[in-house]
């Protein structure tokens, strides 16, 4: 008599109940890739935020402004004398105000100011937008982000003589 070999039809079965299962705990994972992209880019921008931040301190160092409660610096390279038109930027002991001609323009690049909360409806051909809260707030959010208030970074200008910004991410909306 010849044996036959192969597998039986609960073995198949029972292999592709295991296959569903690992796919149904692993495919969430995969589905968000959206929103992890999202808060990358936001963590990407803290950094750009700090490290700017972080530039024209020293500026204001070399230029004897970083005690001074408000006053500004020039972001351009290699400027002694007089600064370009659009490269003045406001400090506040000495780090950039938390404004749009103080870290905005700080950051240097192509930012439109909106409404965090209505983000949807920003204009498009900036990739980043921004929203001035209370005095000395401002919020640095994703123009492609979908409308949620708690996705965005959070730039608090500096509130005395030696004392950082403070920079937060939220990303709780993302």
């Amino acid at each position: 008599m010849k044996r036959q070999s192969g597998f039986t039809l609960i073995e198949l079965v029972v292999v592709i109940v295991i296959l569903g299962i690992l796919a149904a705990t692993a495919a969430p994972k995969f589905m968000n890739l959206q929103s992890d992209a999202r808060i990358s880019a936001l963590n990407g921008m803290k950094a750009s935020v700090k490290s700017a931040s972080a530039m024209i301190y020293s500026k204001a160092i070399l230029a004897g402004r970083e005690k001074l409660e408000s006053s500004d610096v020039c972001s351009a390279a290699g400027v002694t004398a007089t600064c370009p038109d659009g490269a003045s930027v406001d400090i506040v002991y000495g780090y950039p105000a938390g404004t749009a001609a103080g870290i905005v323009a700080t950051l240097q690049d192509e930012m439109v100011e909106c409404e965090a909360a209505t983000s949807t409806e920003c204009d498009k051909t900036a990739d980043w937008g921004y929203e001035e809260a209370e005095a000395g707030t401002i919020y640095i959010f994703s123009t492609s982000a979908p409308v949620a208030t708690d996705c965005k970074i959070t730039y608090k200008q500096s509130a005395g003589d030696g004392k950082n910004p403070t920079i937060t991410v939220e990303s709780d909306g993302c």
